[in-house]
């Protein structure tokens, strides 16, 4: 489990690290605090207090190994503040990915978050006391509507045969839904997931679907004619299979489709969210809007905004994008809102504000988190909150 996010406002920057990779800064600061640190320890701990004013960034050529985090992060960072040189405060954190990006950027963190910790012992924020809204992450499962209205529920079924629709059969093959190629009419079924779920689904063509929390998806049992087409609500994943015969579409509503041949990428369209985007990992998809289309390459998005007919295409970044499917949530930006809005979906709460808070957040929370730890780990970047009856959260200013 992890937590690791970075809150920028406009005159502070409050970083929340992974306890185990910090637990060497948090000696050294203790040490410091007592007055039994070493004359090299207390150079260290005073040139980060001047670098949390004037900073640059530390020479990015050497690689982290965890298992000597504390003897090499430490001699590495005594190199680096030797060599910096005072510059104006930087307005961009960059985004950060567990252990394994370049220790310039981790030890930089690491060492700036251990010395807030420190110092702002005295002032944290008082959060009122209260039962903690304890709820566990969410987890696999969805609801199967086959194409006569019966709903199966797919949380706690086995390996094996559920349904049988249109000469085909449907089961659970290691957790995933998956269906046979025998299916003789082009009848729908549609697998939704509720809040706190997340499920895969294997098409009778072997295009694999991953659904997030909060989503649907809408298909034919055999796919039949020239096309293969779905329909999504919510976020999913793709890995589409390669048919040039036979084109796929994925159709998000009556204006916007993704025209594809054989490739991954990933489409958000919740209901929520002020706009619609679609990444491309691999292969090329063609965006459609209306009368508007745009062709991706691989590493790109195309947004677009909710009413309008643009479609808007910039640089993607992949690890943010995709982090939902490898277990995690990513920011790397992002406000308050869009945080909480990925929360809402994963722990099934409500969340309402008496106030939006400034600032931004970068980092990656582990979605096995329950959502007391994530609440407490947001508790430590300022933002204040109080929970209310019926899984409700209130963030204040």
């Amino acid at each position: 489990m992890f937590f690791f996010l970075v809150y920028i406002t406009k005159h502070q920057v409050v970083i929340t690290p992974d306890q185990e990779d910090i637990e060497h800064y948090f000696e050294v600061l203790e040490r410091y605090n007592t007055g039994t640190a070493s004359p090299e320890e207390v150079v260290f701990v005073e040139r980060y207090m001047e670098l949390l004013e004037h900073r640059a960034p530390v020479p990015q050529d050497f690689a982290l190994r965890k298992d000597d985090i504390g003897k090499e992060i430490k001699n590495q960072l005594f190199n680096a503040i030797n060599q910096e040189t005072t510059r104006p405060v930087i307005h961009r954190v960059h985004f950060l990915r567990r252990y394994w990006l370049a220790a310039a950027s981790v030890s930089l963190f690491i060492g700036l978050g251990g010395y807030i910790a420190y110092h702002n012992q005295q002032n944290t924020p008082q959060i009122v006391q209260q039962a903690p809204l304890d709820v566990l992450p969410g987890k696999t499962g969805a609801i199967l509507t086959l194409s006569n209205g019966t709903q199966l529920l797919l949380d706690s079924l086995g390996n094996g045969v559920v349904a049988t629709q249109a000469g085909a059969n449907v089961s659970i093959q290691n957790g995933a839904l998956a269906y046979d190629v025998n299916g003789k009419d082009a009848v729908s079924n549609t697998v939704t997931t509720p809040k706190g779920r997340l499920f895969e689904v294997v098409l009778s063509d072997g295009t694999r679907v991953w659904l997030n929390a909060a989503s649907s998806l809408t298909y034919p049992v055999a796919f039949k004619g020239n096309e293969r087409i779905v329909s999504i609500t919510g976020e999913a994943y793709f890995e589409v299979a390669a048919d040039v015969k036979r084109p796929f579409k994925v159709k998000v509503n009556e204006e916007t489709e993704v025209l594809v041949l054989g490739t991954s990428f990933n489409i958000n369209a919740y209901y929520d969210e002020s706009q619609v985007s679609t990444t491309l990992v691999n292969g090329a998809v063609k965006v459609q809007n209306g009368a508007n289309g745009k062709v991706l390459k691989a590493g790109q998005q195309a947004n677009i905004v909710v009413g309008s007919r643009d479609v808007v295409v910039t640089a993607a970044n992949i690890d943010e994008v995709v982090a939902w499917k490898n277990g995690s949530f990513a920011f790397n930006g992002a406000d308050i809102q869009v945080v909480m809005r990925q929360l809402a979906r994963w722990y099934n709460i409500d969340v309402t504000y008496d106030g939006i808070p400034e600032g931004t957040f970068s980092g990656e929370i582990d979605r096995s988190l329950t959502l007391d730890q994530v609440l407490k780990g947001l508790a430590k970047t300022r933002i204040h909150y109080k929970i209310e009856k019926g899984n409700k959260v209130v963030i204040q200013p």
